[in-house]
């Protein structure tokens, strides 16, 4: 499991590096394109630190480099389908809409509000409003830290999903699961987080005499790799428990045999 801290590290460093190149070369213009690209790293350094640690690295004629990068692309998105992607996005707004409806029913517990009066009568708008996230809990300091637990939550619950049931590379599908998630996510209530953490990545920019605003990338960047770690680090728990399972079995085996 280790592979996955690295590889995580090196993401993470890898991105800071590029801010940091980009304002010594001038290239800021490029850093907001470039950015995004940086989870897809993350997934293909955890693939090339398991090749080198189980040996399964070998060398490549050229005359046949790229027949086996086409090939190497068609393993690393084997059983990634758009029906198994679908599944996943629908997995994580469903524990996101869980939580809401969770963490309005501790509001209401702890205000002595009705929910009449709150949200109105119920309807086809008050399924749009909880589509879209709009609940009267979501103010000041509290609201924003909540909608940060929520992004993690779902995050987490979502890659403990793909870990322990995909029959693909996890980070990989993570990474692009994340991706649409969040994409989606903008346009509900975790727009509120992501201009939070935008106005503080930009701040901090603006620091260190950046000009270009990279913030909203930077939000969209950090939740897909968290979407690709947990997901990397729940197939790696199930491959574990799996080969424990397997020595188990084994050693039982031999014991009857005598």
């Amino acid at each position: 499991m280790s592979n996955l801290f690295i590889s995580f590290l090196i993401a993470v460093a890898g991105s800071i590096l590029l801010v940091v190149m980009s304002k010594e070369f001038d290239l800021e213009f490029y850093t907001s394109r470039i950015f995004p690209l940086i989870p897809i790293f993350y997934a293909i350094i955890y693939q090339i630190f398991e090749k080198v640690q189980t040996g399964k690295a070998r060398p490549i004629p050229p005359s046949k480099a790229k027949e086996e990068m086409k090939a190497g692309a068609k393993l690393m998105f084997q059983n990634i389908t758009p029906g198994r992607i679908a599944a996943n996005v629908g997995i994580s707004f469903g524990i996101k809409l869980l939580f809401e409806i969770f963490f309005t029913g501790l509001y209401l517990q702890f205000s002595g509000q009705h929910f009449a009066k709150l949200y109105g009568a119920f309807g086809y708008e008050t399924i749009g409003r909880f589509l879209r996230g709009d609940h009267p809990w979501l103010t000041g300091n509290e609201g924003i830290t909540l909608l940060l637990l929520l992004a993690v939550v779902t995050s987490f619950g979502t890659g403990l999903w793909i870990g322990y049931t995909t029959r693909a590379k996890a980070i990989l599908e993570g990474v692009i699961t994340g991706a649409i998630v969040t994409l989606f996510a903008s346009i509900t209530n975790m727009l509120l987080l992501y201009n939070q953490i935008e106005e503080m990545a930009n701040q901090m920019a603006a620091s260190l005499g950046y000009a270009t605003r990279i913030g909203f990338v930077v939000v969209i960047t950090l939740q897909v790799l968290l979407y690709g770690f947990w997901s990397g680090m729940a197939q790696k728990a199930k491959e574990e428990r799996a080969s424990r399972a397997a020595l188990k079995k084994a050693a039982k085996m031999a014991r009857k045999k005598k």
